[in-house]
């Protein structure tokens, strides 16, 4: 009998569409591929795991005391806040909740790529419409609303690179697609002015996804959450398991949200004046940056990012190479470093980078 007759489990899932993370290779000075923050007060964080001790470890996670917490920070009921495992777990239950199979989701482009494998997962499409340099493309978003647009995702600052969206986009979005859910992904939100959280909470169909992962440097704790109205977060509680978040990391979170907001105001800040200088830099080196307001920069670089890409490696500095659907290079996002000694070392970088691949 021929091995390939024999019969075996089949998946419905693309195995294609794993997420992989880069691997590290040896000699690498810098890793600013993945838009991680620096980490607030490992004391803090010891000293909440040292409170909780053993506790933390054999009971099951309750995570309604932060959520409790954020409901009061954001002057919401605590029915209108859910703690899962990072913003992906959040933007996953939400298309598992309210994008059904044969239905469409819509988004600008270039955009978060995780938004696609979620809605492939779904069965369902993904409407994309090409967001250039510049100003959030509305109207072209709205042409393309219709009877089966059941989530619509505004990314902003926008991944990969960091373009914002403004309050009147988000207004008339969800009040064109009255049916359908929109998800206000807001990572970066922390590294911009164009927060619009409380704008979203006055909408019916409107979720805000954040995390701890960026500006509080907890990428490796996995603590995200989503605010919204009670009837929406109760579908997304539901839509996967009961205890999505370790008690260690809901212990960690906790305790840096309780010591306030000045350490990571600080860090915020430094990204800030990095990102002028880093923007102005690639304009001088004409490496055509996008105005961001995000932990990060996207250079459009077009066919020059491949090369690009491969000498910064070679220098030991790991940065994201963005491509289309069709893998065609669009640029480089690079995240920023919050730290002197690495971003000069980031800016020589590039210098030799951009002068080895000429335009």
């Amino acid at each position: 009998m021929n091995v390939d007759d024999i019969e075996r489990p089949r998946s419905r899932v693309d195995a294609s569409l794993a997420y992989e993370r880069a691997r590290v290779p040896d000699g690498v000075k810098l890793r600013l591929d993945a838009n991680e923050g620096t980490p607030g007060s490992l004391e803090t964080a010891v000293e909440a795991l040292r409170d909780g001790g053993t506790e933390l470890l054999r009971r099951y996670p309750d995570a309604r005391p932060f959520e409790a917490m954020l409901a009061r920070h954001f002057s919401i009921e605590p029915s209108q806040v859910f703690v899962a495992a990072g913003a992906d777990e959040v933007i996953d239950r939400c298309c598992r909740a309210f994008l059904p199979a044969g239905a469409a989701m819509l988004i600008a482009e270039p955009g978060f790529e995780m938004f696609d494998q979620y809605a492939a997962l779904c069965g369902a499409s993904v409407v994309k419409v090409p967001w250039a340099p510049g100003t959030y493309p509305l109207a072209q978003m709205l042409e393309r609303v219709d009877n089966q647009t059941a989530v619509i995702a505004l990314v902003t600052p926008n991944n990969p690179t960091g373009e914002v969206a403004g309050a009147d986009d988000l207004r008339r979005l969800a009040a064109a697609a009255p049916r359908a859910l929109v998800i206000l992904d807001h990572a970066y939100v922390e590294f911009t002015d164009a927060d619009l959280t409380a704008i979203a909470l006055t909408m019916p169909n409107v979720v805000v996804v954040r995390t701890f992962s960026k500006a509080w440097g907890l990428a490796g704790c996995r603590v995200g959450y989503a605010l919204g109205p009670a009837r929406i977060v109760k579908a997304i509680r539901g839509a996967g398991g009961p205890f999505p978040v370790s008690s260690v990391s809901l212990a960690i979170a906790r305790a840096l949200f309780e010591r306030g907001t000045a350490a990571r105001d600080e860090y915020v800040a430094r990204i800030r004046t990095e990102r002028r200088e880093l923007f102005h830099q690639l304009t001088q080196l004409k490496a055509s940056p996008r105005t961001s307001e995000g932990n990060f920069v996207f250079a459009e670089l077009g066919l020059r990012a491949r090369g690009v890409h491969a000498s910064l490696a070679t220098q030991g500095v790991m940065v994201r190479l963005v491509a289309n659907r069709g893998g065609a290079p669009l640029g480089l996002r690079i995240a920023l470093p919050g730290e002197s000694r690495s971003f000069d070392v980031l800016r020589r970088a590039l210098e030799v980078a951009l002068a080895e691949v000429q335009a």
